[in-house]
């Protein structure tokens, strides 16, 4: 009864990778959106500021992540199924 099988061992490593390294931009962007500069990937110029740093860290940053992770299924949902299958000969 118990067959559930977890997560193949890439798919569970490259998860870790995503999720750390959306959560670092998205942290990256958030204190240049305070202290002003060019966000990272999306080249966007702010001025810095405590309005456009409480913009970015409630509105912004939230859709991000969310997009970020709608990404990372689209990879690794695919990826699971392709090695899964393989993962059957017990």
């Amino acid at each position: 009864m118990d067959d559930e099988k977890g997560l193949h061992p890439v798919v569970q490593v490259l998860t870790v990778l995503l999720a750390v390294a959306a959560g670092v931009w998205a942290t990256w962007c958030t204190i240049i959106a305070f202290i002003g500069g060019t966000m990272p990937l999306i080249g966007v110029e702010t001025d810095g500021g405590l309005g456009t740093g409480l913009l970015c860290l409630v509105i912004l940053e939230p859709i991000a992540i969310t997009v970020a992770y709608w990404f990372s299924m689209l990879l690794l949902l695919p990826l699971q199924l392709l090695l899964g299958a393989t993962d059957h000969r017990r």
